[in-house]
């Protein structure tokens, strides 16, 4: 992997995207600082508009988070190849510049895309009875992205709720963390709700359910795995349930064969378990986190939020008026760098792409060795090739541009030479390729590896092995998307994959026609799609 990765900036080479020549560089004014902090710890980077305390207290809080995880999993010395992003906003108001149609009561929403992958988080001290602060969702999420960081699998939806559900309420006191509390809403469904069938909690997920019963489903999640997780004999058993429920297996007729109940009387065994729920104590010190600040320029306090929302996607409808704010706010900062950044996205993702890529040019000549302008500018290179490859007669044409993407992701490399964006587009620059190399497969892998809570990355990886006639490495990248319980679209594609790789072996040829949707012929999300 080490020999693969070395050899891309010479592969790269030079072309229209190379570096200016050697000289006297220009002269740069910084931007003036706004009120944005950036707070960089080991594994995270949250961003705030509030106290540079606020945020010492916040990433302490979610590396203490982190820590314990990492002991109960036995990954305390494990690789982070990526550090998490978070932005702290103070109110609904500022989640709705992300998020326009976010409903008031949402606290927190965890988001990836192929450019980002970010969590978004209301912070409200207001709860004296909430012992984490308002973080429950924060917590929530970070559960899910450590489990898909360090174990990503295809796991039922009761256990990918229940764990996430189970963690969200620790207790970080100074000598101890308590592990296993109840959440007021969690106990309050399951204590007045009807309860669902415990054979629709082993077999179903939340978005199966409507909205009432979706958060009794949340509850019997948590308890179900509150009860697996205390009791080490049940523990044990759980690897061999998960291997019978993969194999497709009846996942109530699996839990009897196992565990020795139906599914009424597994109800009744966790409503005895829920009327003396055990706790479990750690003991500890706390983390006390390095933590690295500095202030964003002034064109973050207007535009910081109304970029994640651009790297989310947006309505087309919507895209007019977000690109006027764009517009708007740049002006009042020609020669700020970060606001002719962010207006250069803006232009390439809703408005004039050759307006977008001009201001990206000056910018590069300014900052040659900006890592987010460099890769701004190659990604919007490969989506002009990927438009110019799906007519034929222009196929050459995209060829030349996939190139010239290259020579920016080579420049982007040198800057930072395990970087997931620079990584999986340098393997897009391939998609034109008959067979992709072994090299194209150690990179693209590599990049799945760094972020594995990408199912656009991962699914389009494992087309790659497809097309290489490796199954197994495919099956690998696409089982935990397909397993994802709020997955959509992108795991039912990912399924739809799976099921073309039933019974095949690396090596052995698939049909025609199996083989062109496998690659992702006709599919817009595909490289090259």
């Amino acid at each position: 992997m080490a020999a693969a990765l070395g050899a891309l900036a010479p592969a790269w080479g030079q072309g229209p995207g190379a570096p200016p020549a050697p000289g006297a560089p220009p002269v740069v004014q910084a931007d003036a600082p706004g009120r944005w902090i950036r707070g960089e710890s080991e594994h995270f980077i949250v961003y705030s508009d509030r106290s540079e305390a606020l945020v010492r207290r916040y990433v302490t809080m979610l590396e203490d988070f982190d820590a314990i995880l990492r002991r109960l999993h036995g990954k305390t010395d494990a690789e982070t190849p990526r550090k998490l992003p978070l932005y702290l906003l103070s109110s609904s108001r500022e989640l709705r510049r992300v998020i326009p149609n976010a409903d008031e009561r949402l606290q927190g929403l965890y988001m990836t895309s192929v450019e980002d992958i970010f969590v978004l988080a209301i912070r409200d001290d207001s709860n004296q009875y909430d012992r984490n602060n308002g973080d429950d969702t924060v917590l929530h999420e970070y559960t899910h992205h450590f489990m898909m960081q360090y174990f990503p699998d295809a796991y039922p939806g009761w256990m990918v709720e229940g764990l996430a559900e189970y963690y969200k309420t620790i207790d970080l006191q100074m000598k101890r963390a308590r592990i296993g509390d109840f959440s007021r809403g969690r106990a309050r469904s399951l204590l007045d709700d009807k309860w669902l069938p415990m054979s629709d909690i082993l077999s179903k997920r939340a978005t199966q359910f409507d909205r009432d019963d979706a958060l009794t489903f949340y509850a019997q999640s948590w308890l179900l795995t509150h009860y697996i997780w205390s009791d080490r004999e049940r523990r044990k058993k759980l690897q061999d349930y998960l291997e019978l429920v993969r194999d497709h297996q009846d996942p109530m007729a699996s839990w009897t064969k196992l565990y020795g109940q139906d599914s009424a009387a597994l109800e009744k065994a966790l409503r005895g378990y829920m009327k003396s729920l055990p706790v479990l104590d750690i003991p500890r010190e706390p983390p006390k986190p390095q933590i690295a600040f500095t202030r964003l320029p002034a064109g973050a306090d207007d535009l910081i939020l109304e970029i994640q929302r651009l790297k989310s996607g947006v309505a087309r409808a919507e895209a007019p008026a977000l690109l006027a704010k764009f517009q708007e706010i740049a002006a009042k900062r020609p020669s700020e760098f970060y606001s002719r950044l962010a207006l250069a996205r803006a232009e390439i993702d809703l408005g004039d792409r050759a307006k977008g890529e001009a201001i990206l040019k000056t910018l590069l000549d300014e900052r040659p060795s900006d890592l987010e302008a460099l890769q701004v500018m190659a990604y919007s290179r490969l989506e002009t090739a990927r438009r110019m490859a799906r007519t034929p007669a222009d196929r050459d044409k995209a060829k030349a541009v996939y190139a010239d993407a290259a020579t920016y992701l080579g420049r982007a490399h040198k800057i930072d030479d395990d970087n997931y964006l620079t990584l999986y587009g340098y393997a897009e620059t391939k998609s034109m390729d008959r067979e992709p190399s072994q090299n194209t497969l150690n990179v693209v892998f590599r990049a799945a590896t760094i972020a594995p809570q990408n199912p656009a990355i991962r699914t389009n990886a494992a087309r790659l092995f497809i097309r290489a006639k490796q199954y197994a490495l495919a099956r690998e990248l696409l089982e935990p998307v397909a397993g994802n319980p709020h997955g959509g679209p992108q795991a039912r594609r990912a399924a739809q994959l799976l099921s073309t790789l039933e019974g095949k072996a690396d090596g052995e040829a698939l049909k025609p026609s199996t083989a062109a949707a496998a690659s992702g012929e006709g599919d817009k999300d595909a490289p090259g799609g």
